[in-house]
């Protein structure tokens, strides 16, 4: 076969091509990857924020009315366990509700009138409830979720011993 410098120069010319060929392909399959990576990443950001708001304190508190379930001590004194154990009598049936404008309201068929006041959360996990007779509660929020409220309140005792009490409110 005779070679001409017309086919000799498209003979030198097929490495490049096929260089440039890989090259260009592998750019391509590069930017696409990143749009997939960029897509997983927004979808994932996404799912974050939503299931996020589901799991804020805040949200969590105010989404419904909450029924009262349990409270509890800790101490041994039996003045404080009589106490608590008259409060928890008092609480059957008790439901609490969180308004979204920082009102709170507990009502119970034992009480003659409800109990009002203000609330408001102090990062995550301390909750302060100011009932409107002037009484103020610091509870630290041991575990909150759609389905149950529980906090403690450390308070001391006459011989300035502090004991916790554990109060429990549930929701279906």
């Amino acid at each position: 076969m005779l070679y001409t410098m017309e086919s000799t120069s498209i003979l030198l010319f097929l490495p490049y091509l096929r260089i440039s060929y890989r090259g260009y392909c592998n750019q391509v399959k590069s930017t696409i990857m990143k749009k997939i990576l960029s897509v997983i990443t927004f979808i994932a950001l996404l799912l974050l924020a939503i299931t996020g708001c589901e799991n804020d304190p805040n949200t969590l508190l105010t989404s419904g009315v909450w029924d009262f379930e349990n409270m509890t001590t800790d101490s041994e004194n039996t003045n404080i366990q009589t106490t608590v154990a008259h409060i928890k009598a008092a609480y059957t049936d008790a439901t609490l509700e969180f308004q979204e404008g920082g009102d709170y309201i507990v009502t119970s068929p034992l009480f003659e009138e409800p109990i009002t006041g203000t609330w408001s959360l102090v990062g995550e996990d301390q909750l302060i409830m100011n009932e409107d007779d002037g009484f103020t509660s610091t509870a630290n929020i041991e575990s909150i979720s759609k389905k149950e409220l529980k906090y403690l309140e450390t308070y001391m005792d006459q011989e300035m011993n502090p004991y916790n009490v554990t109060t429990t409110w549930v929701r279906d």
